[in-house]
C-alpha cells in the first residue's frame, strides 16, 4: 500500500510539472483566438482569388461594360480598398443593422458618403459579413457573405487580413437566357481575399491582383466600338450604304480617279483575303479576290485591284477605317486616302484626289451576312444607288 502511495505522489508531481510547464509555453506563445482579430480599419485589396463559378470568359475583349455586367471579377476588379468602421446604422427601408462597410473605388458610389452596405461579425468571430441593402443600387450587388477562415498575419511590418467569401455573380453559362444584363441569371462565386491595413488614404487607380484558382487571370479588355482592329474586321462583310453614289460611265472613256467609287461590297474572308464586288460598265457587277493589309495603329486598309492577270494595270487603293454605331447598327466607314495606279512598278503614280467631291471620298458601308455578298452577276440595283458617269 505504501509503495502504491509513493507511485500515486510521483504522477501527480509529473502531472503537476507538465501543467506548469504547458501553462509556461502559452506564455511564451500565445494563440491569438480568432475572435481577437480587428478588423476595423481601412484595407487595401490586394489580391482577390476567385476558386469557384467563375471561368475565363469567352473573348480577351469587349466593347460594352453591359457584356461584363454583374461578373464578380470585372465588379470587384475596381476595388481598391475598404473600409470597416466602428459606426452603427440601420437602414430605414429594409431595417438592417450593422457597422457602416465603405467599399473604396473610383466610382461616384464610392465616396458619396451614401451608406450602402454595413458589416457584422458573429460573437466567436470566425465568420462575418457584408450586406447592401438595395442588390441594384449600386448597380452591382457587392455582398459578402458566408465569410470565414479568417486569418490574420503580418507583411512588412503591415496587417495583413486574409478571408474566404462568397460573392454575387453571373451564371456565365446562362448569360444568354436574358437581353437585359440586370436580370441575368446569378450564382454564389467563391473567393479569398488578402487585405493589407493601411493608415493613409487608399489609392482609387490602383486595381487588386487578380487570380483564378491560384493562377494568373487577366480580365477581358474593353476596346473603343468605333476603333477597327485586323482581328474584328476579319470575318466580316459590308454593304454599300444605300443611296450612296456608285461611278459607272458605261463603255465611255473611264476617269481611273473615281474607281474608288465603283466599289458595292467588301468581304473580309479572313486576315489576308479580301473579296469586293464593283460595278462594270452598263451596271455588271462583278466580284474580284485579293489582299488585303490592316495597320493597327494608322487604321490604314490597303488592298490592290488589278492583281494576278491583271497585273499590269494594277491600282492600289488607301482607306481610313472606322466604325460608326448608329442604334444598335454597325458601319464601316472608309475614307480614302489614295489610289495609286501601276502599284509596285516603275509607273507607278499617286492620283489627284482634289477634284474629287468630298461626300464620295467618305464610303459608309453597312454589316451584312457573308451570303450577302456572293457573287450572283447581278447588275446595279438602281433603286439602291445614284448611278453617276463623270
Amino acid at each position: 500500500m505504501k509503495n502504491i502511495k509513493v507511485v500515486l505522489l510521483v504522477l501527480c508531481s509529473i502531472l503537476f510539472l507538465n501543467s506548469c510547464s504547458s501553462d509556461d509555453d502559452n506564455d511564451n506563445n500565445p494563440v491569438i483566438p480568432t475572435e481577437s482579430i480587428k478588423l476595423e480599419g481601412k484595407w487595401i485589396i490586394k489580391e482577390i482569388n476567385f476558386k469557384s463559378n467563375v471561368k475565363a470568359w469567352k473573348s480577351e475583349t469587349f466593347s460594352d461594360v453591359m457584356d461584363v455586367f454583374g461578373w464578380a471579377p470585372y465588379m470587384f476588379e475596381s476595388a481598391s480598398g475598404v473600409e470597416f468602421t466602428n459606426e452603427d446604422y440601420t437602414d430605414s427601408q429594409t431595417q438592417k443593422s450593422g457597422k457602416v462597410f465603405k467599399l473604396i473605388t473610383g466610382s461616384s458610389y464610392g465616396g458619396s458618403g451614401k451608406v450602402y452596405w454595413i458589416w457584422n461579425q458573429s460573437e466567436d468571430g470566425k465568420v462575418f459579413e457584408v450586406v447592401q441593402f438595395n442588390s441594384q443600387m449600386p448597380p452591382y450587388d457587392f455582398s459578402m457573405s458566408k465569410t470565414s477562415s479568417l486569418e490574420e498575419t503580418t507583411l512588412d511590418g503591415k496587417r495583413v487580413l486574409i478571408f474566404t467569401t462568397t460573392l454575387v455573380s453571373i451564371d456565365q453559362d446562362r448569360m444568354d437566357e436574358s437581353s437585359n444584363p440586370m436580370t441575368r441569371p446569378k450564382v454564389a462565386a467563391t473567393a479569398t481575399f488578402t487585405l493589407v491595413e493601411t493608415s493613409g488614404e487608399i489609392d482609387t487607380e490602383v486595381s487588386p491582383n487578380l487570380k483564378l484558382n491560384g493562377a494568373a487571370f487577366k480580365l477581358p479588355e474593353q476596346i473603343d466600338p468605333t476603333v477597327v482592329t485586323k482581328a474584328n474586321l476579319a470575318g466580316t462583310a459590308w454593304m454599300l450604304k444605300i443611296g450612296s453614289k456608285i461611278y459607272d460611265p458605261g463603255f465611255a472613256t473611264q476617269n481611273p480617279v473615281l474607281e474608288f467609287a465603283k466599289l458595292i461590297t467588301l468581304y473580309f474572308e479572313d486576315e489576308s483575303v479580301l473579296k469586293f464586288r464593283y460595278s462594270f460598265p452598263m451596271g455588271i457587277v462583278s466580284t474580284k479576290e485579293t489582299t488585303w493589309q490592316y495597320d493597327n495603329t494608322t487604321y490604314i486598309i490597303s488592298y490592290a485591284k488589278g492583281e494576278g492577270a491583271m497585273e499590269s494595270s494594277v491600282m492600289k487603293f488607301v482607306w481610313k477605317a472606322s466604325y460608326q454605331i448608329t442604334d444598335d447598327v454597325k458601319s464601316l466607314v472608309l475614307e480614302l486616302q489614295e489610289v495609286i495606279n501601276n502599284a509596285g512598278q516603275e509607273a507607278e503614280t499617286k492620283l489627284d484626289l482634289s477634284t474629287v467631291s468630298a461626300d464620295i471620298l467618305k464610303r459608309e458601308f453597312t454589316s451584312v451576312s457573308a451570303d450577302d455578298v456572293s457573287d450572283n452577276s447581278t447588275t446595279v440595283k438602281k433603286d439602291n444607288y445614284t448611278v453617276f458617269t463623270k
